[in-house]
């Protein structure tokens, strides 16, 4: 069995090397990119903790630097009920476009990211509040991530 893996392994790696594919961020360094500015948009608990973990440097008096907008959405639906009909689970749902603008303002890219979690609800809204905001701020820690290498690697395509 391990023998066939290791064929199997062995001849996928052939047929991707003569297939011609080739990484299209091989060979980019992310230094030479320049961001003016990053606007946000959403909820305001949510950009506050967006723009303060998103570790993405801007430099402000750069001549050919990019634009980023960036909007965050925050939707919750039911998604487990009780005999009664009375929510026991939501899913929290976060989505973070954004756009990137080159210096004369004109969109080179774009791209829509989401994340989503189940919380349990009760009859303690404090509780029940507090449980929320926790979850989209892991959501959104997840998240940052995505969104730093998708905004670079966006501007880093467009300038090839």
């Amino acid at each position: 069995m391990n023998i066939i893996k290791q064929s199997l392994t062995a001849i996928s790696l052939l047929f991707l090397l003569s297939c011609g594919f080739s990484p299209i961020l091989k060979n980019v360094t992310f230094e030479n990119i320049k961001i003016s500015n990053i606007k946000y948009s959403g909820p305001n608990n949510l950009v506050y903790y967006l723009r303060s973990n998103l570790n993405i440097p801007t430099s402000r008096g750069a001549i050919d630097a990019y634009e980023v907008r960036i909007k965050i959405k925050e939707s919750a639906s039911s998604t487990t009920k009780d005999t009664a009909g009375i929510t026991t689970e939501e899913k929290v749902t976060i989505n973070v476009s954004f756009d990137i603008l080159d210096k004369n303002k004109e969109v080179i890219g774009m791209d829509n990211l989401s994340g989503s979690r189940n919380v349990s609800v009760t009859n303690n809204i404090i509780t029940d509040s507090e449980n929320k905001r926790i979850e989209k701020e892991n959501i959104i820690t997840n998240l940052i991530q995505q969104l730093s290498f998708s905004i670079r690697a966006k501007i880093a395509s467009s300038q090839q």
